[in-house]
């Protein structure tokens, strides 16, 4: 009798031996308290902070993009200031509207400035080099959508295979739930955010997760540095701040591969172009609102409106001064995007585009 429970036993007992732990994702860490915080009081008259839309570091020289002024700051690491660059026009080295900051080769910056629709070329220090032929259409959008994804990697730089194939893998998303984001950081890690939550996911590959890390409340992030994260907050009478945290990375990390390159469609073209017809309708139904609330709306169900291609719109943003949005249509999983008033990095203002 022993020896038949002892046989019966063994499959189950040497299945359980072989059953693979869960894999330990390491906790990226993020400074409790800020390195550098840059706000109105260290600007001087004429010069405080408003509407910032843009912020790098790079030799500890930071770059604002202050859309207000129609200027860059740079400040050294410890927030004495270096300068200004630029003013109000439409010359060389001048900026007209919301600008957007991107890394450029050989630690430079790209600015792409959304009322002139040209992107300019500056160093680490935000000094003007140049503006690239072609417009806005001289570089691929930094920030792009993909499968109900808003992502957000280097302008003009093509994307790891690996990076697609992940956001490929990902659970669809539930038909009125918020817009997944994914960055992707200086070092080439992907950081991935489901919904709202402050909580990110790393990856270095379309396996398993690199990391978990959990940014600052109220945080709104625009650079994601090899030891350090850049973005903004606010204090208690809503002025803008621009702060930078320490990142904790675990030692002894691969660095995730450049290539081979994923190549980034559009989308089902009869699908991208009954979708596209739908943005007008969006736009419309965003300005009646505006009309009799004085600020756009961020809540699909107080828009109201109705898109004849069947696909999904999903708001991500929308106040006093912008709104920006994604229709997705779920049968070709082809995604489209639309911002109005304060457009991301080379996004034409109002006009719908898809992919990349």
């Amino acid at each position: 009798m022993r020896r038949l429970l002892a046989a019966l036993l063994a499959p189950a007992l040497g299945c359980a031996r072989t059953t693979p732990p869960t894999p330990v994702v390491p906790e990226w860490t993020i400074s409790g308290s800020p390195t550098l915080t840059i706000g109105a009081y260290d600007a001087e008259p004429g010069h405080e902070l408003a509407t910032v839309s843009g912020a790098r570091m790079e030799h500890g020289v930071i770059v604002i993009a202050n859309s207000g002024a129609h200027e860059l700051q740079s400040f050294d690491s410890t927030g004495k200031l270096l300068g200004f660059i630029g003013r109000q026009g439409q010359g060389p080295g001048e900026f007209l509207g919301v600008l957007r900051l991107s890394p450029a080769p050989g630690d430079s910056l790209y600015v792409f400035d959304s009322d002139a629709h040209r992107w300019s070329e500056h160093d680490y220090r935000g000094n003007y080099g140049r503006n690239l032929p072609g417009g806005a259409a001289a570089l691929a959008s930094s920030v792009w959508p993909y499968h109900r994804i808003l992502v957000r990697s280097s302008a003009g730089t093509p994307v790891p295979a690996w990076v697609l194939t992940l956001l490929d893998s990902l659970p669809e998303a539930k038909p009125g739930s918020a817009a997944r984001q994914a960055v992707m950081d200086d070092l080439g890690f992907l950081w991935l955010q489901d919904s709202l939550s402050r909580s990110w996911t790393i990856h270095g590959n379309a396996a398993q997760p690199a990391g978990r890390a959990v940014l600052p409340a109220g945080f709104a992030l625009l650079q994601l540095g090899p030891d350090f994260i850049v973005g903004i907050e606010h204090d208690s009478s809503e002025q803008e701040l621009v702060r930078v945290y320490h990142l904790g990375r675990p030692k002894g990390q691969s660095m995730p591969p450049a290539l081979p390159a994923g190549t980034i469609g559009y989308g089902d073209s009869a699908a991208r172009l009954r979708m596209i017809a739908d943005a007008s309708g969006i736009v419309m139904a965003q300005e009646m609102f505006f009309s009799n609330h004085a600020s756009y709306t961020g809540s699909i169900d107080s828009l109201g409106a109705k898109l004849a291609s069947g696909a999904e719109l999903v708001l991500t943003a929308g106040d006093k001064r912008h709104w920006a949005g994604l229709i997705y249509d779920r049968q070709t999983h082809t995604t489209c995007a639309l911002s109005v008033g304060f457009a991301p990095d080379g996004w034409l203002d109002g006009s719908p585009f898809c992919g990349r």
